[in-house]
């Protein structure tokens, strides 16, 4: 008999009663992948289609609320109260939700307020207590009080639940003693005869290629979390954190072999309701979103969330376009561009403005020719692939290349394709220039990755298989 759950990550609930959608609200509102206002709908409506679902448990990977507020605390629990009447509901915490960099934020006219009410970690495991402590078979309580622990989602399935901060601020991952019971815990379900499913915040491997996703993202102790753990017997991982969605595999050197797979945002694109059906020694992903949800309207979920992505771009590249400078400098800003960056690049406006305003107008067909110029006439982008998408904006290609980062390549392209080829050549025009930069010579294989979409149909696949 097969067992159907449902993970879910990073729903960072957004109080409404932190903002009046001032000034202060709209720059942070569009420099952020996710939605801050709208998370309330959105976690209503994927709550309903979940409830409604022949889904057995749901999962949750942490970063519930947005920056440990409170309030948003306080109205996500009771969302998660209301889902748990109809299906039992698991979750750990990380650090956004206790505010681990100690300055939480409401946004009120022009102004940005520190004066928010927060939940300390030492109250997270209370707080949450009903949604994973309660039920749990065994629990390990780290030094910051927040709680690991490990519970039976059916006969034939137990989940590991691991709370990774380890020391809380910028360092992910657990202590020595965490880590033992860690392997305690995957070798007691081996023994009762359990397929084991681990779910943490932070991941474990790098995905789409490291220059995306290595900065932070993973756990920092041990190092090589992912060896340890599939050598230890652990074959699945469930993350969070970096909104990517994602199928990454491991095989150790002792043939061990571990998947990981990213659940994106819940209240981003792509809003990743990942359903997993275990049967016997068969692993499945169905991955979807809530169709719609109730927001000054009825919204379409996955065109509303791409939109908003595509806003991550678009609020940049166009002030950049404009000759508004103070708008252009206050929009990078809000992404964390402060201090001299931001006055040497208003200083600048004038020069660069012209260089944007070309990438919003241009089409593959102009782009073909300014790198064949570029380049002095060596880069082997080639005419007849550029042909293929001669009058399809480059703004388009942006667009396109950010939704395969975040959304885990939803329309993937084959390696030999036009499309990858003459992404590849455009991004390979940095090491013409600098031909040393290890950053710059790995973007053409970054560019490979981020349109194949992986060994993985990172949708619907089964992830048991070793690849």
């Amino acid at each position: 008999m097969s067992t159907k759950i449902t993970f879910i990550a990073d729903t960072h609930h957004f109080s409404p009663t932190l903002t009046d959608e001032g000034r202060a609200f709209q720059l942070r509102s569009g420099s952020d992948q996710k939605c801050l206002i709208e998370t309330g709908a959105i976690i209503d409506a994927s709550f309903d289609y979940i409830a409604n679902s022949d889904t057995q448990a749901v999962m949750l990977a942490g970063d519930v609320s947005d920056d440990g507020e409170r309030v948003s605390h306080e109205e996500l629990r009771e969302k998660l109260y209301k889902l748990q009447q109809k299906k039992p509901v698991y979750l750990i915490t990380a650090t956004h939700d206790w505010c681990c960099d100690e300055n939480p934020r409401g946004y009120f006219g022009e102004e940005e307020t520190h004066d928010i009410p927060t939940i300390p970690h030492e109250e997270l495991r209370e707080f949450y207590f009903d949604f994973g402590p309660k039920q749990a078979l065994s629990e390990y309580i780290t030094h910051l009080g927040v709680v690991s622990y490990t519970v039976d989602l059916s006969d034939e399935v137990r989940l590991l639940a691991i709370n990774d901060d380890q020391s809380g601020v910028g360092h992910a991952g657990y202590s020595d003693e965490h880590f033992a019971w860690i392997k305690e815990q995957i070798a007691k379900a081996k023994e009762d005869g359990k397929v084991m499913l681990g779910m943490e915040h932070h991941l474990i491997l790098p995905h789409v290629h490291p220059i995306i996703s290595a900065f932070g993202m993973r756990v920092g102790y041990p190092k090589d979390a992912a060896t340890l753990l599939a050598d230890a017997g652990l074959k699945y991982m469930f993350v969070g954190h970096s909104h990517i969605h994602r199928v990454t595999q491991l095989t150790t050197e002792k043939g061990n072999t571990i998947t990981q797979v990213n659940v994106g945002s819940l209240v981003g694109y792509p809003s990743s309701i990942v359903n997993v059906t275990v049967d016997g020694e068969k692993v499945t992903i169905d991955t979807v979103c809530a169709p719609t949800f109730e927001f000054n309207g009825t919204k379409n979920t996955e065109q509303y969330l791409e939109e908003h992505l595509y806003g991550l771009v678009d609020n940049i590249i166009y002030p950049g376009a404009s000759k508004d400078t103070k708008e252009f400098q206050a929009r990078l800003r809000a992404l964390g561009i402060k201090g001299k960056a931001n006055e040497t690049i208003g200083k600048f406006h004038w020069a660069i403005r012209p260089i944007i305003k070309y990438i919003t107008k241009a089409k593959v067909k102009n782009a073909y020719r300014l790198v064949k110029l570029v380049t002095f006439g060596t880069s082997k982008i080639s005419k007849k692939d550029a042909k293929e998408y001669w009058d399809v904006p480059v703004m388009d290609f942006i667009h396109d290349c950010l939704r395969n980062v975040i959304g885990g390549t939803p329309v993937p392209h084959e390696a030999d394709s036009a499309y990858c080829r003459l992404l590849k050549a455009v991004v390979s025009v940095p090491k013409f220039y600098v031909r040393k930069n290890k950053f710059c010579r790995e973007l053409p294989d970054l560019a490979e990755s981020l349109v194949t979409g992986g060994k993985f149909n990172n949708y619907h696949d089964t992830i048991s298989d070793v690849r």
